[in-house]
């Protein structure tokens, strides 16, 4: 009886995983739906150490950061658990280089590790901001949709390809939608909720220098949302997020002008020009920055991210995007959500407007979420039209045909010029440190050289050489006679023979304290 009992169980699981798989092979759109987020996935996730080439000094920063606080919760400079870490004269932002730290405790120093963190965190942005569009739509093939055009923009790929704190602000900014869009779906406006939307916005601080500024305009935002009912929301929310400015504040205190050295060096506000013209000329830049024409036709001039030849955004986001803004002003006017998505995408240009740099992709990174956001109603409408209208499908495929120009376009100037920029990346860093290191001494920097220190240690780490094999020399210092010597854009003050050099970056050898 109970082997009866037992074959009967298993032909019925086997019925029902047969039926499931039935059921799933019926429906032609539900599996070219699966594979187009597989095929994303995959894409999002192509990660090649040729390009970009060799690891940038600030990715070598925040990498050697992270290591460090995983072998010994110090950072370079030995500052036991920092809330922000210095490099380069700035301050970066510390929820990247922890989140690295994590990794590296389990994987060890590896710069694809990092490379490969920034793409995931990329590929989550894009598939939540799917579950966002299935959530506002009701529809799957828009969900899609929004995670194919996502995950195929260029401007989100290039930001997963290096290993930069601004990585985190693509996903930061979605979850920050969801978690709004949660309550107002709901129409339950929680304490928790709120507090939730206020973690949020306090990790968006603590992920990229310009969110310093970026966020408590994000936050204050949220006044649209005040009214009957939603006033503990609220304050939870505002709450929660002044818990997270105090530790900011404080750290602001004990170190004067350190998390303002990155504005101090790019600010429009230069000496001797008047705040009146510092404000008309803000206003310029954040028309210039949110130009969606730009972003369609062109990108970043400076290729950290973006290579050039190419648009940024297609030029069919962005008309579905501008469309999809015309909808929200003229039919969800009343929709305090949407009116939440258009006064923040207003406001993020702001923070880039008050530098000195135009069409900064690193820092308008949340603005492609935004765009996209956007983007979703005009996708809805346009997709219900067209199971009635010639028209509308017409539209479909003029739009769908754009993308894919404009895709192949991308595609091709990424492979062929983003290998080429190995002067920006440092690609021949590595090959001159390795020189150094297979001496089998330790090689010598200057006290304030922290452009080679990075780059030094960094790689030294990631060869497995323990850390004293890279000794940084005290101001005035001179190392032993015949040590080899590792500097950048900066000539030995001692009596020194070079021998090798790529770019800026030479080694040398000790010869002597005079010159």
């Amino acid at each position: 009886m109970l082997t009866d009992i037992g074959c009967k169980v298993t032909n019925s699981v086997k019925g029902r995983q047969d039926f499931t798989l039935r059921s799933i092979l019926d429906r032609p759109a539900l599996l070219l739906g699966a594979g187009a987020v597989v095929a994303v996935s995959a894409f999002q996730l192509w990660i090649s150490p040729a390009n970009p080439p060799g690891f940038h000094r600030d990715e070598a920063a925040l990498s050697l950061n992270a290591y460090s606080i995983s072998t010994s919760l110090r950072d370079e400079d030995g500052a036991l658990l920092p809330l922000f870490f210095r490099s380069f004269g700035d301050y970066k932002s510390p929820l990247y280089p922890y989140l690295l730290a994590g990794l590296f405790k389990i994987t060890g120093p590896e710069a694809q590790v990092a490379r490969g963190t920034s793409a995931v965190l990329v590929l989550a942005a894009v598939l939540l901001l799917g579950l966002l569009a299935k959530r506002l739509t009701g529809s799957g093939r828009v969900a899609v949709a929004i995670v194919a055009l996502a995950g195929l923009t260029p401007w989100l790929f290039e930001l997963g390809r290096v290993a930069l704190e601004v990585s985190t602000q693509p996903l930061l900014v979605t979850l920050l939608l969801l978690a709004i869009q949660r309550s107002w779906r709901r129409g339950l406006w929680t304490i928790p909720d709120g507090l939730v939307v206020g973690s949020v916005l306090g990790l968006l601080v603590y992920s990229y220098t310009g969110n310093r500024l970026l966020g408590p305009l994000l936050a204050g935002a949220l006044a649209v949302f005040a009214g009957r009912g939603r006033w503990r929301w609220l304050a939870a929310a505002w709450g929660a997020f002044g818990m997270f400015l105090v530790p900011l504040a404080v750290y602001a205190l004990r170190h004067p002008g350190a998390l303002t050295a990155r504005y101090g060096a790019t600010t429009i506000a230069r000496e001797g020009l008047s705040w009146p013209r510092v404000v008309l000329q803000a206003i310029g830049n954040w028309f210039r920055d949110i130009n969606p024409w730009h972003w369609a036709t062109a990108g970043d001039p400076a290729p950290y991210v973006h290579n050039g030849g190419y648009g940024a955004f297609y030029a069919g986001v962005v008309a579905l995007a501008i469309a999809g803004a015309v909808i929200v002003l003229r039919q969800r006017v009343h929709d305090l959500w949407w009116r939440y998505v258009v006064v923040a995408t207003l406001l993020v240009p702001v923070p880039a407007a008050l530098t000195v740099d135009r069409y900064n992709a690193i820092r308008l990174a949340a603005l492609p979420v935004l765009f996209l956001t956007l983007a979703i109603p005009a996708l809805d409408a346009l997709g219900r039209a067209a199971r009635h209208r010639l028209v509308a499908r017409v539209l479909v495929g003029v739009l769908g045909l754009v993308v894919a120009v404009q895709f192949v376009q991308f595609l091709d100037k990424y492979r062929t010029r983003g290998p080429a920029r190995v002067v920006l990346f440092d690609a021949g860093v590595k090959p001159l440190l390795d020189q150094a290191f297979a001496i089998g001494k330790p090689i010598y920097i200057d006290y304030d050289d922290r452009g080679a220190q990075a780059q030094a240690r960094w790689h030294a780490a990631e060869s497995g050489l323990s850390r004293d094999r890279v000794r940084i020399l005290p101001d005035g210092g001179i190392p032993p006679r015949g040590s080899t010597v590792f500097g950048l854009f900066q000539e030995c003050d001692y009596v020194c023979k070079e021998f090798a050099r790529w770019q800026g970056y030479f080694l040398a050898k000790a010869i002597g304290p005079g010159r």
